[in-house]
């Protein structure tokens, strides 16, 4: 069954117990908090982060509410949240539930709030931290502004010192005069009519001063055959010159950067039955099958053509594709392009074909141009003299092996390399170096794999401590002048529970807040 009918079937079960039992208030609050942690057991569906809004849950009076909306009025709704607060493992829960209701806190509560701020659990830290600024009120600010003087873990400094100013009311980190040093790869689907209005101020809060619009079109028909398919650009901002103008409106510059990524594969009707239906065993054995034929089909960054012909005609579409996104990028104001992602054997298999193209964007597009290259082979590319700087999608894997949780300093240590090669590149080349894409996907492992986001629970503070780590270690590298956190989407409810790159929401953000706005330094 769908995943919204499954988790209200569940969940309405378990909440007609609550009202079932007759006890005192003390009690009536376990109840409550044992209701409500049900609610958020398991990760949010990804369908969540890119519009769907959480799914329904039925109450025990038969209504129907969306799942954020569940207990917010009940008079025990503080006192059970405030519960698990004090709870091991339920910390984050319990913070993030409190900033579900406008109001002042009860003094307990936010006393309870401040010693989860003192403790060592970085991701309730990070929560509470939140809480306080948007409900604590001007008593909660010395504890804000204390922590973030004190706190031993660096980004529950900056979590704190972000929180105080947005308590305090005050003005975003300044801009650096440095082109497109503090980035984040925008790809937000919520838009709610605002055309990322409301995202743009909230990262520049965080000290962001460029955005990079990325598209997402799935074109390419197999990594070795030329043809494309229709493009519908789907997966792309809506209205391009509006979502400038708002990046513009809210202090950012914008670099425009389209993805060029495999077709969708088409779905047979027995496919999309068995994806559809409550068979679980064939749903899974659809998804298999269609793993596998996406496996065959092959990733952008393998995209290579047999012969001369192919090739020709391969270069024919892509200058199609590449050309009406450079016009496209004119008319909206954008500050910057990217010619391309990823797509390096087709660079090292035909550099002259990539310099008379980018000769052809430098016709449409007036501003700088860049590429950004696969972590791998970046600095075996020999066309960078025809761009204005060199990007590099910065997945280095930095802890190897089956270790899931590497401590601060073997991070800096797998990072040490990794900055004499970035340095090297830049004094060979003689230009600025970018990380067009850095990030991690909130999940354990993700610092020997941090290009593949998978199915697992959420590690939103093993995301945050890598990301803080690679943003340290890119500002403190020569010749690298800044880098595009990957990514900012829409997120699951509640987003620490959210095992995806976002960091909308999650801890990492304070690893912006620490790295481009100076929050907690």
């Amino acid at each position: 069954m769908p995943r919204s009918v499954a988790l209200a079937t569940c969940t309405a079960a378990s909440l007609l117990g609550f009202f079932a039992v007759a006890s005192a208030p003390a009690s009536r609050g376990a109840e409550l908090a044992a209701a409500l942690r049900g609610l958020y057991d398991g990760p949010p569906a990804a369908h969540e982060r890119w519009g769907a809004g959480p799914p329904l849950v039925t109450l025990p009076d038969g209504s129907r509410v969306p799942r954020d909306k569940a207990w917010r009025d009940h008079p025990e709704f503080e006192t059970a949240a405030t519960r698990l607060l004090r709870a091991p493992g339920d910390a984050a829960l319990g913070a993030w539930l409190l900033r579900a209701r406008p109001g002042p806190l009860a003094a307990g509560t936010r006393r309870a709030l401040q010693a989860v701020l003192d403790g060592q659990d970085g991701l309730a830290a990070s929560e509470a931290a939140r809480t306080l600024a948007t409900r604590g009120g001007r008593a909660a600010l010395a504890d804000l502004e204390r922590v973030a003087r004190e706190a031993r873990v660096p980004l529950v400094r900056a979590a704190a010192d972000w929180a105080a100013a947005e308590a305090r009311g005050a003005p975003p980190p300044a801009r650096s005069g440095a082109p497109f040093g503090r980035g984040v790869a925008w790809w937000y689907e919520a838009q709610d009519g605002d055309h990322g209005a409301a995202s743009f101020t909230r990262l520049r809060r965080l000290g962001v001063d460029t955005v990079s619009l990325h598209t997402w079109d799935p074109l390419q028909v197999a990594a070795r055959r030329p043809e494309f398919a229709e493009a519908r650009r789907r997966f792309a901002p809506r209205d391009l010159a509006a979502t400038v103008r708002a990046a513009h409106a809210a202090g950012l510059q914008v670099l425009v950067k389209p993805h060029l990524e495999m077709a969708r594969l088409p779905l047979s009707d027995a496919e999309r039955a068995a994806l559809r239906g409550t068979d679980r065993a064939a749903r899974e054995a659809a998804m298999a099958a269609l793993r596998e034929r996406r496996r065959l089909q092959g990733w952008h960054g393998e995209i290579e053509m047999q012969d001369d012909a192919d090739w020709r005609r391969w270069f024919e579409r892509y200058a199609d594709y590449l050309l009406a996104h450079a016009r496209e990028a004119r008319a909206a104001g954008a500050d910057a392009f990217c010619v391309g992602r990823e797509l390096d054997r087709t660079v090292l298999a035909r550099e002259a074909d990539w310099r008379l193209l980018i000769a052809r964007v430098r016709v449409i597009f007036p501003g700088p141009l860049t590429y950004s290259a696969h972590h791998d082979t970046f600095d075996r590319l020999g066309f960078w003299d025809a761009l204005d700087f060199a990007g590099v999608a910065a997945y280095f894997p930095i802890a190897l092996g089956a270790q899931q949780q590497p401590t601060d300093a073997e991070l800096a240590a797998g990072w040490r390399p990794v900055q004499a090669r970035l340095s090297r590149f830049a004094r060979r080349l003689g230009r600025p170096v970018v990380a067009t894409e850095v990030g991690y996907p909130a999940i354990p492992g993700a610092a020997a794999r941090p290009w593949e986001e998978r199915d697992e629970p959420a590690d939103p503070w093993l995301q945050a401590r890598l990301l803080d780590a690679a943003l340290g270690a890119l500002s403190r590298t020569d010749g690298v002048t800044g880098a595009h956190v990957w990514l900012w989407e829409g997120v699951g409810s509640p987003p620490f529970r959210d095992p995806s790159f976002t960091v909308h929401g999650k801890p990492a953000e304070f690893a912006l807040a620490r790295w481009f706005g100076g929050f907690g330094r």
